[in-house]
């Protein structure tokens, strides 16, 4: 259940995730692992199952790299067919997009969004490979220039920690093998 004291606001969990939307998924993971030391990545191609914004239903197809660096998770996000959320924020450029985090209470936590008068910019569920990750993009731009993400994921339907390094090196592990 969601904390709604007043001096706690929403009761947000520590960022587990920051996300970057990028014109070039495999240019900028062969940067950050060669020159930075950040990897190793997960990389997933594909379309949500479902993604609606607002009352309207979307459909984009979209490559997304994960990887550890230190406590939080690095999301890097490139869209390759369709408008979607990222580009409208964005336009055409790179950049910061979303401090995620991770929750088990996705639906609690938006209704509790919504009552503090948050509006919700896309709520969408993605599948692959046994794992599914529901999310919802908040719109908490106003007041730092960000979005806030819950991430919701499961592994074959059990809560599952993406932001546990092993479980992360797993993953891309997993991925490297079916690309």
């Amino acid at each position: 259940m969601v904390a709604m004291k007043a001096r706690k606001g929403l009761g947000m969990p520590k960022v587990g995730q920051i996300g970057i939307v990028v014109r070039d998924i495999p240019e900028t993971t062969a940067y950050l692992e060669g020159v930075l030391g950040i990897g190793p990545w997960a990389v997933f191609e594909g379309e949500p199952v479902w993604c609606r914004e607002g009352d309207k239903e979307v459909t984009y197809r979209g490559r997304m790299a994960l990887a550890q660096c230190g406590s939080v998770q690095l999301e890097l996000i490139q869209i390759l067919e369709g408008r979607s959320l990222y580009s409208d924020v964005l336009g055409e450029g790179e950049g910061l997009h979303h401090l995620g985090f991770f929750v088990r209470d996705i639906d609690e936590r938006i209704r509790a969004a919504r009552e503090a008068g948050i509006v919700v910019l896309q709520h969408a569920l993605l599948k692959k490979m046994g794992m599914t990750i529901e999310y919802a993009y908040l719109d908490t731009t106003e007041f730092g220039g960000v979005i806030t993400e819950y991430i919701k994921p499961s592994f074959l339907g059990l809560p599952f920690p993406l932001n546990w390094s092993p479980a992360a090196r797993l993953g891309a592990w997993l991925a490297g093998k079916f690309r």
